[in-house]
């Protein structure tokens, strides 16, 4: 059931041990949230740690590699930044205790569930559950939930950025993150490596409907090519939606399963969520996404037809 942030808050402190769940293809804001209520929840005395089907991506693990969690033997279950129960992976079938998210949220089977929706990031809500719970922010709590608000906002410039938002950040920044090296380190520092994929990805552009739909793809194929590992292109979604004139945009990556992941992106008044929900996807109102069981050539021909015929039904 949906509680405020009071009532998770007393929740959190009736159990003694944790088990923090993050998602599938874990990003910045799911590993600085989840990592960082661990700690917190460690500092008063609950035994806690944190899972995920998938490992922590290289360029967090400099921080999450020190944290020393425990291994409890009852924990109950924690779902941070998930949406759903298919986005848990592996531990979908497990009972959720409770859920914080910032997704429109479909995570029904949770006891107890706080979603601000379309706020900036997961760790905004993490943050103000920390302080609700009394829990002292640390540096190493801070720098968790400032990579994890710097790498979900793109540094300040999604449009679910809210002035809740920047008071984050102010806080965090009061708390000791290191907000210089953070931002610099994890939005505008790229890889070689990186740049190669974003490259292809550029080169694979097509324009439909008067220009205003644009897909891209990135296909296994690309990432050998480009030598980089899938979990190594966080923010690559939003170079679509970074095109001029571009009312829907959506970059399609292929996935082991030979699945194809349909991450869309929107201007003005068009609901990225509503288009990914013709698809059993989800997310939020101008960042969307789901998944196409076909190849990515086949997701583009079903993507630019749904984003067209909603488009002609918006005018």
């Amino acid at each position: 059931m949906n509680v405020s942030i009071k009532e998770i808050a007393e929740k959190f402190m009736e159990y003694d041990e944790y088990r923090i769940v993050y998602h599938i293809r874990p990003d910045g804001d799911c590993i600085g949230s989840a990592f960082a209520l661990a700690i917190g929840l460690k500092s008063i005395g609950k035994k806690c740690d944190v899972v995920g089907r998938d490992e922590v991506p290289k360029m967090y693990q400099h921080m999450t590699n020190e944290i020393e969690l425990d291994k409890p033997e009852n924990p109950v279950y924690v779902a941070v930044d998930s949406a759903t129960p298919h986005r848990v992976g592996t531990y979908s079938d497990k009972h959720f205790t409770f859920c914080i998210d910032h997704h429109a949220n479909t995570f029904d089977n949770a006891d107890y569930r706080y979603v601000e929706k379309d706020c900036g990031a997961c760790s905004e809500i993490v943050f103000k559950l920390m302080k609700e719970m009394g829990i002292t922010i640390t540096k190493q709590m801070a720098d968790l939930l400032y990579t994890a608000l710097v790498t979900d906002t793109r540094c300040f410039s999604t449009s679910d950025t809210s002035i809740q938002t920047f008071e984050t950040a102010i806080e965090l920044a009061k708390s000791g993150a290191d907000i210089k090296h953070i931002g610099k380190r994890n939005v505008f520092m790229k890889s070689r490596q990186r740049m190669k994929v974003e490259e292809i990805l550029c080169n694979s552009f097509h324009f439909t409907c008067d220009d205003s739909i644009l897909t891209g793809i990135i296909t296994l194929d690309d990432l050998k090519t480009a030598d980089i590992a899938d979990s190594e292109l966080e923010g690559i979604n939003s170079i679509i939606g970074n095109v001029e004139g571009i009312k829907i945009g959506c970059t399609i990556r292929e996935l082991p399963n030979g699945t194809s992941r349909c991450s869309m992106r929107t201007n003005g008044d068009l609901s990225a969520n509503e288009i990914c929900e013709i698809h059993g996807g989800g997310g939020h109102f101008h960042a969307s996404c789901c998944e196409l069981p076909v190849s990515p050539a086949e997701a583009r021909e079903i993507i630019e037809k749904t984003c067209k015929e909603y488009l002609m039904s918006h005018k």
